[in-house]
């Protein structure tokens, strides 16, 4: 698992007017960490029960006390090393430990947690027992959402009214998961599809990407995983959206939330997109086929969020040329958030008819002619 470091940004405006039915969990957070001032705190729940947004509140309505000391590392790929925290950062929060948690990883989070004794930890993660075997001081465990939360989330999300009977079959079927009730939530407000439809949708296809149901993992291969792809597209309109209208909107996202807005756009412009596992390994997010009279064409695309002023180094782009190179693709783009150093640049351009650099500023055009 490669992790990679950025300092945290405050919750955006939906995390906030969105955050319901937490107000507990989050006091034992702020509990945890700034007053008792705990080594070691675990969030766990279900994916898209909210550990993130937890975090994100957390931050925001501590942010004059902790502005500049936090530092959020995520997870993505695999490789050897944990990246270096410096001296003025006084909180770490380790991400997405949902995925590939075996005996070396723990062991890894392990020495990175004694490497720092005077520093604070957040480790959040789907697995309840795996996160226990570090022995937090605090384990906040999100449980779904009682059902007048989920009810009050749903007032939140929906711009027009809903029939009582109607409220209670979105909440017997979403069972207190925010996910799904936002991801009904956008399927009524499109207008796209009636009740009727929308509901047999989701429990028809388990409409569950990347989730787990009932404490079984959903496989990335099997037929409802794939099935969730086309809905998941709703909720990213509205990230989408959002960041047409301001495209530094782009820095709140998370980096999966960045590769499925890529994923979204590059659908948009006509390519069959496959946005491949959160815990794949290694030089290439998404895959795009494109049919044509003359062949068939594969392309890789990797996607770097990447804060404004960090550059996205040669060594990143030779990864992703070797990984053509290897599979026998046709070519690549690397997409970023930020911009590409000047030898990332360079090497580009020996292999321009294999590599394509998007930086932001180009970014913002696809966004912007994005309909």
């Amino acid at each position: 698992m490669k992790f990679t470091k950025s300092p945290f940004s405050f919750a955006p405006e939906s995390d906030i007017k969105f955050f319901v039915g937490r107000n507990s969990e989050l006091d034992l957070l702020t509990k945890g960490i700034i007053k008792n001032q705990e080594k070691l705190t675990a969030i766990s729940g279900n994916n898209a029960t909210g550990k993130t947004s937890l975090w994100r509140v957390f931050l925001e309505q501590n942010k004059q006390l902790l502005n500049d000391k936090v530092e959020v590392v995520y997870g993505n790929h695999f490789s050897s090393e944990f990246p270096d925290i410096s001296n003025r950062i006084q909180l770490v929060i380790v991400e997405d430990l949902s995925f590939e948690f075996n005996n070396a990883l723990e062991q890894k989070i392990q020495n990175y947690i004694s490497k720092y004794p005077s520093k604070q930890f957040i480790l959040v993660g789907a697995y309840k027992d795996k996160l226990e075997k570090f022995k937090p001081s605090s384990h906040i465990h999100l449980s779904p959402l009682r059902l007048n939360d989920s009810t009050s989330l749903l007032f939140s999300l929906v711009n027009r009214e809903i029939p009582e009977k109607d409220i209670n079959r979105i909440t017997n079927l979403t069972k207190g998961n925010p996910f799904l009730i936002r991801l009904v939530s956008e399927y009524l407000n499109n207008n796209k599809y009636n009740l009727n439809q929308i509901l047999g949708l989701i429990s028809d296809n388990i409409n569950l990407k990347g989730l787990i149901l009932n404490n079984q993992d959903i496989v990335a291969t099997s037929p409802e995983f794939k099935l969730i792809t086309n809905d998941i597209k709703i909720v990213n309109q509205s990230i989408l959206d959002s960041i047409r209208r301001n495209p530094n909107n782009v820095y709140d996202l998370s980096p999966r939330q960045f590769e499925e807005m890529v994923a979204e756009l590059m659908t948009k412009r006509g390519y069959n997109v496959d946005l491949t596992k959160a815990t794949r390994d290694g030089g290439k997010d998404l895959i795009i086929a494109n049919h044509t009279d003359i062949g068939n064409f594969i392309y890789y695309v990797e996607c770097k969020k990447f804060a404004p002023n960090r550059p996205v180094g040669v060594n990143l782009v030779r990864e992703l040329a070797g990984t053509i190179h290897t599979d026998r693709v046709t070519a690549g783009l690397m997409i970023t958030s930020s911009y590409f150093s000047p030898d990332a640049i360079q090497l580009s351009e020996k292999i321009k008819h294999q590599m394509e650099l998007i930086d932001f500023v180009r970014l913002k055009e696809w966004i912007k002619n994005s309909t």
